[in-house]
């Protein structure tokens, strides 16, 4: 029994892990697909970036891509950490 809820809860570890790790692949899919539009807009009008919201998407967006890294090493097991 205890074997069962052993391997229930490292089922349920990894199934967190993934989904976690398939969101921080989609923030930098998104924060790529940003800097490649500013780039097209910089290079047809460069009136057009304003690099305070620059500034404000990519210092969000670190700091969601922060928080879902710590979520991924908090549901890690030690084993699981590569150093």
């Amino acid at each position: 029994m205890e074997n069962q809820n052993q391997a229930s809860t490292a089922g349920k570890e990894n199934t967190t892990n993934k989904m976690l790790i398939g969101i921080l692949v989609k923030l930098r899919e998104c924060e790529q697909e940003f800097y490649e539009q500013m780039e097209i807009i910089g290079k047809q009008n460069s009136n057009e970036r304003d690099a305070e919201k620059e500034g404000k998407f990519y210092g969000g967006i670190s700091d969601c891509m922060a928080s879902v890294g710590y979520f991924i090493g908090e549901c890690a097991k030690p084993a699981q950490i590569i150093f």
